[in-house]
């Protein structure tokens, strides 16, 4: 893959982040990576509450917040996904998110840069 390995990361962090923070505690976040057709996916799946449907489409966007009454100090300023969602845009990739009961799905989908000498495992 190529691209800037330090915003992916953050990318790929702020997302398990918010997965952790919004799961109940010991309950599992599942991080899964694919490739398809030339195609990387990361997967984040949390156990948590999951976001209302009207909400699906907004919580990649700058400021924006699912409860405006939480606090500060437990939720953010709203700004982790949308600088998750620059950060893939910047790749050329596409980011989004469903409810998957229980939880929230939250799906990253790049493109993989192959050379001819690479080779492809699968984990």
């Amino acid at each position: 893959m190529s691209g800037d390995p330090e915003l992916l990361r953050r990318a790929i962090e702020n997302i398990i982040r918010n997965a952790i923070r919004y799961s109940p505690p010991e309950s599992p976040v599942d991080i899964e990576l694919v490739e398809r057709a030339g195609r990387a996916q990361v997967r984040v799946r949390d156990r948590g509450p999951g976001v209302p449907s009207e909400s699906l489409s907004r919580i990649f966007d700058p400021f924006y917040r699912v409860d405006p009454d939480r606090s500060r100090s437990g939720g953010g300023v709203g700004l982790g996904l949308a600088i998750a969602r620059r950060a893939v845009e910047l790749h050329d990739g596409s980011l989004r998110a469903s409810n998957s009961n229980p939880g929230l799905l939250v799906e990253i989908d790049l493109a993989v840069a192959h050379s001819p000498a690479c080779t492809t495992s699968h984990v």
